[in-house]
């Protein structure tokens, strides 16, 4: 008797529920609003409510990421394009109607990513809970916007990073690597730093350390770099358009700042602080907005800020240790027996971790480690940044064999602006502002007949008592 043979007959290829057929299997047409729904499903997309209008995220398999209406419309449809095509269904009409379905289809009452969380963040490998240390599926549930291509690695190390970093910034490195864990962070709450590193010596590579380790860390998606001018609004330059770039990134890294004085820090405490600014967009209406982009600078000097309380406790000074490596090659092959860069790129999954665990140390300690290099070159910048301060280190003159009962109030301001004037200072202090200043550096007013290096007046004129200033700036 033959054997009967049960292999399963070929079946028609499943037709979708978007799909119209007859009974020969020809498309007769499709349901528009099926096949968008799929595509949201399949390919998600979605528009929230954004200062009057819609501001439109796709869902890349990390986290979601911003996309003009243009570009949303155009995603659709190639998405739109490829489904017709693989059932034979293609024209012009159904994919652009499927378009605009989809595109109104997508939108929301409600703007889920105004409020990015703190606890998690999204790697290619998986959600990182930060207290835990787990990690879980990426969710598109969790609305994140600061995704990372990068896979973390928990078990793995960084020896050559760390060698790497360690050698440009000797005992600051500790406080670079819990700043760029922070910067991971969606917030500017926990710490209000602001940061500047400084390579007095030039050609150190800290901005080729940055461009191989840093910007892979963070996502080149998630970083912008705007200078100081264009975030504070100086020297001509207007901060309202300016400071919009930084909205949903995490960090501003701009590592060549210029040599000009910043006169307007308003906008700098704003954003390291956290606070909502009205900030306007091009083509659009003003609109107020939260940032948390890590502000982190970089110059081959310190830079010229005029500073307040709130900011000179926020700005921080790192200088970079290492010497000097360009045009010099036993330093760069001395480089090369310390670490190895083709190594140290492999290894940013695993310095991720390092990183997000030294800011977890630090956020439980509440405060950075500051080497001592940190706090010397911040102090001592603070100090060339208070211009009546530094005037007075200048032209001051400590000698208690030639003191003379003080200098005018009135000789004393107009030679600060002398003092201005010759090193090309231009600064808006008021004279009021300048007596203020005097007083809480402890310089007492009176009156008294009795000047420095002048004829004793007829009546008391109002003085600083005990000021004495070097004869140059008596003429």
């Amino acid at each position: 008797m033959a054997e009967i043979d049960t292999t399963a007959l070929p079946t028609r290829q499943t037709i979708p529920d978007w799909l119209n057929t007859n009974d020969n299997g020809d498309v007769k047409g499709i349901d528009t609003l099926k096949l968008s729904e799929a595509i949201i499903k399949d390919s998600p997309v979605i528009g929230v409510p954004f200062n009057g209008s819609i501001r439109y995220y796709k869902y890349n398999g990390i986290s979601w990421e911003n996309l003009t209406e243009k570009s949303a419309r155009a995603y659709i449809e190639r998405e739109a394009l490829e489904k017709l095509k693989r059932y034979h269904a293609y024209n012009v009409k159904r994919m652009q109607d499927v378009s605009k379905t989809t595109l109104i289809q997508t939108i929301s009452e409600h703007n889920p990513f105004e409020d990015q969380r703190t606890d998690i963040i999204a790697f290619k490998n998986g959600t990182y809970e930060i207290e835990t240390g787990n990690i879980t599926p990426n969710l598109q549930s969790h609305y994140l916007v600061n995704g990372h291509d990068i896979e973390i690695n928990k078990d793995g190390q960084a020896p050559n990073i760390e060698a790497w970093g360690g050698y440009l910034f000797g005992n600051s490195w500790q406080f670079i690597k819990e700043l760029l864990g922070y910067a991971f962070i969606p917030e500017y709450k926990t710490f209000n730093t602001i940061a500047i590193i400084v390579d007095e010596m030039g050609g150190t590579g800290k901005s080729y350390f940055f461009d191989t380790i840093v910007f892979p860390l963070l996502g080149t998606k998630n970083i912008v770099a705007k200078d100081m001018d264009t975030i504070a609004g100086s020297n001509g330059k207007s901060a309202r358009f300016g400071i919009i770039g930084l909205f949903e990134k995490l960090s501003n890294i701009h590592l060549d700042l210029p040599d000009t004085r910043i006169e307007v820090p308003d906008t700098l405490r704003s954003l390291s602080g956290g606070d909502r600014i009205d900030v306007e967009a091009k083509n659009a209406d003003a609109l107020s907005l939260k940032f948390y982009a890590l502000l982190l600078f970089g110059a081959n000097q310190t830079p010229n800020i005029a500073v307040n309380v709130a900011l000179s406790q926020r700005i921080k000074i790192v200088p970079v240790t290492a010497p000097r490596a360009r045009e010099r090659p036993q330093e760069q092959a001395k480089r090369a027996l310390l670490w190895d860069e083709k190594q140290a790129v492999k290894e940013v999954g695993a310095f991720a971790y390092s990183v997000l665990t030294a800011y977890q140390q630090a956020k439980q300690r509440g405060k950075f480690s500051t080497s001592d290099e940190i706090e010397t070159a911040t102090r001592e910048w603070l100090e060339r940044q208070d211009l009546v301060t530094t005037f007075l280190k200048d032209v001051s003159r400590d000698d208690d064999n030639l003191y003379s009962g003080g200098v005018t109030k009135d000789q004393t301001w107009k030679l600060f602006q002398l003092w201005l004037s010759e090193n090309a200072i231009n600064s808006k202090i008021q004279r009021n502002q300048f007596n203020d200043k005097m007083e809480q550096l402890g310089y007492v007013s009176i009156r008294t007949r009795q000047h420095q290096s002048s004829e004793e007046t007829v009546n008391p004129v109002w003085s600083w008592d005990g000021l004495d200033l070097d004869p140059y700036f008596n003429e």
